[in-house]
């Protein structure tokens, strides 16, 4: 944990809650990215995302954020933790997925594996937030629509691991410890989305263009 974010809390500690407001300001964009890839409606999001600072609010007035870990995958964690709890509450299950595991089909007979997806690259539908712009100015817009229509697609298992990776910029130790799964899963589910990405990708850039990317 750095020394401005260790100061921040020990104001919080201390009774200046308005020093709060920082935290939010330097979080808020990527926990909320990483909550829409959960619960996939903007409205739904900011609910768990309020909901997940509250607690951390609470979490740090109390003295029950133990400074051993990053504040970063601390609350990483909770956002996690809630927009799930939100998901099981509030919605429903959405099989409408790209399966990077295998090639299978839904209730419908429909095939949910790369080749669905391919398709709905082609007609140029999807509709972006801007909440899931990357960091990274040199990036081809384009290209980046792809890689968002990607995330939106892949089982959340997937997409939140890479969403911790490339937005919230957590290393692989890191993101086991927020999801609570080991090292060796985080690195396999890493490699498989990767993968695939890059597959989806290889129809339209060329490699070097995509290393860049992943």
């Amino acid at each position: 944990m750095n020394d401005l974010e260790l100061n921040i809390i020990r104001k919080i500690q201390a009774g200046k809650i308005d020093e709060f407001e920082e935290i939010v300001t330097r979080y808020k964009d990527k926990a909320m990215t990483l909550a829409m890839r959960i619960l996939k409606n903007s409205e739904d999001a900011e609910d768990a995302l309020q909901e997940a600072f509250i607690k951390t609010f609470r979490a740090i007035a109390d003295k029950q954020f133990e400074e051993r870990s990053k504040f970063s995958t601390y609350f990483y964690r909770i956002v996690y933790n809630t927009s799930i709890d939100f998901y099981k509450k509030h919605k429903a299950k959405n099989f409408n997925l790209i399966n990077i595991d295998d090639t299978r089909r839904n209730d419908d007979g429909e095939v949910t594996d790369i080749t669905a997806f391919e398709m709905k690259i082609d007609t140029g539908n999807y509709q972006i937030s801007s909440i899931y712009q990357a960091d990274r100015s040199t990036l081809d817009n384009q290209m980046q629509d792809v890689v968002n229509g990607f995330l939106e697609e892949i089982p959340e298992k997937y997409s939140t691991i890479l969403t911790l990776f490339y937005i919230n910029d957590l290393s692989h130790d890191e993101i086991a410890e927020t999801l609570k799964l080991p090292l060796g899963t985080v690195k396999n589910r890493i490699f498989r989305a990767k993968d695939k990405l890059k597959e989806v990708l290889m129809k339209k850039y060329s490699e070097t263009e995509i290393l860049e990317l992943i």
